[in-house]
């Protein structure tokens, strides 16, 4: 057998080892990310005002997540470019319509809260272990 053949033959074994050990993790997760804009108009929504927001939506409905301040850049209808500071969130959950239900509604409150038009939502399938 040549030495090529030999280095493949052992890769595709531990590749198929890899897959097989895997049975700690699951992949039953959706990670959940919401991308929250910090400006309402020409002005910038507080620290105090999204740590209010948090108490009252996020941490009631979301068993726990992960925050990151950010800074989001898009081009408006005119061609410029715009930023805004804003926060992201990422939730890893079970997809269940629970789940579904909770993100709406904090998405949804906080539109209606900050006069926002949009919340940014990507879902990814993940494997997580804790």
């Amino acid at each position: 057998m040549s030495k090529s053949i030999r280095i493949f033959t052992l890769l595709v074994i531990a590749f198929i080892v890899f897959s097989c050990s895997s049975s700690k993790f699951q992949s039953n997760y959706i990670k959940t990310e919401l991308y929250f804009g910090l400006s309402e108009g020409n002005r910038t929504i507080s620290e105090n005002e999204w740590n209010a927001f948090k108490v009252e939506f996020l941490d009631k409905k979301f068993s726990g997540y992960t925050e990151i301040n950010s800074k989001g850049f898009w081009t408006d209808s005119m061609n410029v470019t715009v930023s805004e500071n804003s926060k992201l969130v990422i939730y890893l959950n079970k997809g269940t319509k629970s789940d579904s239900l909770a993100i709406a509604y904090v998405i949804n409150n906080y539109k209606k809260k900050f006069n926002q038009e949009a919340i940014l939502k990507v879902e990814t399938p993940v494997n997580a272990s804790f």
